[in-house]
This record gives C-alpha cells, sequence and structure tokens, in this order.
C-alpha cells in the first residue's frame, strides 16, 4: 500500500519537471529572437565605384553598384557644382554622387551605419529613414584632370608638289589641338599657325583640330615632319603623337643649260690677210640668239584638286580609306576600339563589353570573365534543420524535453504492469 502511494507521487512530479523544463526552454527563447533581430539590422552600406568623376569623361563609363546581398541600390545620381544633376560629360570642379538604397526582406538599417566607397570611408554620410527600410549614401569628389592618349597617330603622306594632304589623329580627354612641322633633321619647329609665312604659297586649314590640310604643298617641305600636340582640360598638360614625314614627289627636274660649242677661225691665205672676223659667240639661253641651242621649257604641275571625299571601308579586323572619285584604296589599319561595359558580370554568368572603332564606326563584343563569389558562413543547426531563430543550445534543450516526456509516457505505461506482478 505504502508502495502505491509512493509511486504516484513519483509519477505527479515527472510531469512537474517536464513542465518547467519546457517553461526554461520558452523563456530563454525571447533573448535569441531579440538577438537575431540585432544581428539582422544592417550597419555597413557599401558603394563600388569603376571610376571617380575625370573632365571631359562621360557619365555612362563611370558605374556604381553595391556588394551587400541585404540591401539594393534604387537610384545614384551626380550633381555638377551648381546642383544640376550631370546626364553627359563631368567637366572640373566637385560632383556630388547620391545613392540610395532599400534594404531587403525584413531587414533595416541600422541608424548608425557608415557607408564605405571602394572600402574607404573617408567623406562619405549616411542617413537612415525613420522606418530603417531606406538609407542614403553621399560623398562629394573632385574632378580629376588627366593627361589625354593619342588614340590614333598621323601616318607619313606622299604628296605631289603644288598638290593636297592631309594628317588626322584622335585622342581622349583632349580639350584641344595644336600642329606642328619639324625638320627631318629635328633642329627646326615651326607652328603651323606661322607655316604659310614659313612656306610662301602654302595653305593651312585645321590647324587647331584633329585633321590638318596643306594645300599647294612646296618642294621644300620634302622630308619635314608633322606632329599633333593634344592639350588636357586648361592646358594642364599635354601630349605629343608621333611624328609623320612629308614626302613630295613629281618635282620638276631644272631645264639643262645650253653647252658652249667654240666655231674655229677662219685659216688665213698667202695674201695679207685681213683680220679675222670673229665669228659672233652663241649666246646662251638666256641671251636667246643661238638658234642652234636646244631649250627645254619647264613644265608647269597640275594643281590638283582642292577637295577629294573618301569614305571608310573595313572588315572585323581592319579599316582603310575607300576615295570617291576613283575608288582608290589606302592602306589597311587595325581597329581603335573604345570599350564600354553593356552586360555586368555576375556569379552565374559572364558579362559583355562592346567596342566602337573611333575612326571608322565598326563595333565588337567581347566577353568579361564572372564575378567571384563569397563563401557563405557555416549555417548552425537550427538554421540546417530549417528553424529560424532558434540556437544549438535551445534545440537541444528542446529534444531533452522531448526525450523526458516520452520516459514519462512510458512509464506512467509500465506501471500497472509492474503493480500486478508484484500482488
Amino acid at each position: 500500500m505504502g508502495g502505491g502511494i509512493m509511486n504516484r507521487r513519483r509519477t505527479r512530479r515527472i510531469p512537474l519537471l517536464l513542465s518547467l523544463c519546457l517553461v526554461v526552454s520558452l523563456l530563454c527563447l525571447a533573448p535569441a529572437r531579440a538577438e537575431a533581430a540585432d544581428v539582422g539590422a544592417i550597419d555597413r552600406v557599401l558603394c563600388s565605384l569603376n571610376y571617380s568623376p575625370v573632365a571631359m569623361m562621360e557619365l555612362q563609363y563611370v558605374k556604381v553598384s553595391t556588394s551587400s546581398a541585404d540591401c539594393y541600390i534604387t537610384s545614384a545620381i551626380w550633381t555638377d557644382p551648381t546642383g544640376a544633376q550631370v546626364t553627359g560629360t563631368f567637366g572640373t570642379g566637385n560632383y556630388t554622387l547620391t545613392v540610395t538604397y532599400s534594404a531587403a526582406g525584413d531587414k533595416v538599417f541600422s541608424a548608425g551605419a557608415l557607408g564605405y566607397i571602394n572600402n574607404k570611408n573617408d567623406g562619405v554620410s549616411v542617413s537612415v529613414s525613420a522606418d530603417g527600410k531606406t538609407a542614403t549614401l553621399q560623398k562629394t569628389f573632385s574632378a580629376e584632370i588627366w593627361a589625354p592618349t593619342a588614340v590614333k597617330q598621323p601616318t607619313s603622306e606622299k604628296v605631289s608638289m603644288g598638290s593636297w594632304t592631309s594628317f588626322a589623329v584622335s585622342s581622349t580627354y583632349a580639350e584641344s589641338h595644336e600642329w606642328f612641322f619639324e625638320s627631318a633633321d629635328g633642329k627646326q619647329t615651326v607652328p603651323a599657325a606661322n607655316a604659310s609665312a614659313a612656306w610662301s604659297g602654302l595653305s593651312v586649314t585645321g590647324m587647331d583640330s584633329e585633321h590638318l590640310v596643306l594645300h599647294n604643298v612646296p618642294a621644300e617641305m620634302d622630308g619635314w615632319k608633322v606632329y599633333c600636340r593634344h592639350w588636357s582640360v586648361n592646358h594642364l598638360n599635354y601630349t605629343d603623337t608621333s611624328r609623320a614625314t612629308i614626302s613630295v614627289i613629281n618635282i620638276p627636274t631644272p631645264a639643262p643649260t645650253p653647252e658652249f660649242t667654240p666655231v674655229p677661225l677662219e685659216v688665213p691665205s698667202p695674201e695679207p690677210a685681213a683680220e679675222a672676223t670673229p665669228v659672233p659667240t652663241p649666246l646662251m639661253a638666256d641671251g636667246g640668239s643661238d638658234t642652234g641651242a636646244e631649250t627645254q621649257a619647264v613644265p608647269e604641275a597640275t594643281p590638283a584638286p582642292v577637295n577629294r571625299s573618301y569614305s571608310y571601308a573595313g572588315d572585323s579586323t581592319a579599316h582603310w580609306l575607300v576615295y570617291d572619285d576613283n575608288g582608290e584604296t589606302g592602306e589597311r589599319e587595325e581597329h581603335l576600339y573604345v570599350w564600354h561595359e553593356t552586360r555586368a558580370a555576375t556569379n552565374e554568368q559572364d558579362g559583355e563589353e562592346t567596342g566602337v572603332c573611333s575612326i571608322c564606326g565598326q563595333t565588337a563584343t567581347r566577353p568579361l570573365g564572372r564575378q567571384s563569389g563569397g563563401s557563405r558562413s557555416a549555417l548552425g543547426l537550427g538554421e540546417k534543420l530549417g528553424i529560424d531563430g532558434f540556437s544549438d543550445i535551445q534545440l537541444l534543450l528542446l529534444g531533452g524535453s522531448a526525450v523526458c516526456l516520452l520516459l514519462l509516457i512510458l512509464s506512467a505505461a509500465l506501471s500497472p504492469r509492474r503493480r500486478r506482478r508484484r500482488r
């Protein structure tokens, strides 16, 4: 009788202990969920720039992106020193970048979130909305001034005396251009602006552009070289192109000077000889009295047309000039592509760049390698089981409670059998 009472007391204590374990486990859940909410707040706003503003750079080449998976960019705006939005090219002075982010899913931005541009926090400010779902990042940049880059070099040209020729170049980040002529020995330099005074009859146009044209080229320019100087914004620095040689052809040969032919004197007779009458000496060609001397006329050079139109033809690797008047073609030259990104690379697919030849307009594409994604951190036991907000210890407590409850049920089921055996 006493043993049965003791068993009933033990049976009543076991549910109490199990209930106590369940209550402790539930109490542990509340801090874990609060901690998970704190961990979910975004405290770093990341921004990546491929270029900072450069004077004369087009806006389309400046790309803004973020590497954070917890938020995404909704807008990125550049404003100039007057506060107007930039839509074309950058100039000089200060430009402000304003990037707006939205938090992904149930994420929010921390009130004290810090902003980073290319992993640097200098001069970056971040403001967060009241609900924490939107953050705005700002930074002001001073536009850089790059030295010009010569994209196309001038090529040497052959020109008939009295005819015309031209030289073309191209460059990036150049605000102005200046042409020069250099002697074959490199000791003399003549600015194109003074060329008409240095060579009589020479006409020069385009001396401050990327296309220099010479008309009525004299023979004295044979062997001289020409080059272009690309000036940066505000003439802070410059880049010179390579030298191209001017070869003047079809220079007329001077007329030969008539040779002097002596005339023999008469032989005196036995009679008193009279003074021999001297035979008149033939004059030179410039005197004009000797009909026996041949004079070659100096031919005049036929001037070439003042203008000669042309167009470009090409294939996937090169381009060349085609003159409209006779179909004559120039030398093949490789394309000079200016590349820009048309599809960004991701972890799942390659990107793509499109290039446009700055001379003939030919287009081409090339792939961009995939981005290398970062590895995810190891998941906790709760995440592996698909249960959000539970730590490994809490799950173990819940599991232990479940085992205790199962043992209680088994004990209750076996107790009547044991009492019957004892009886």
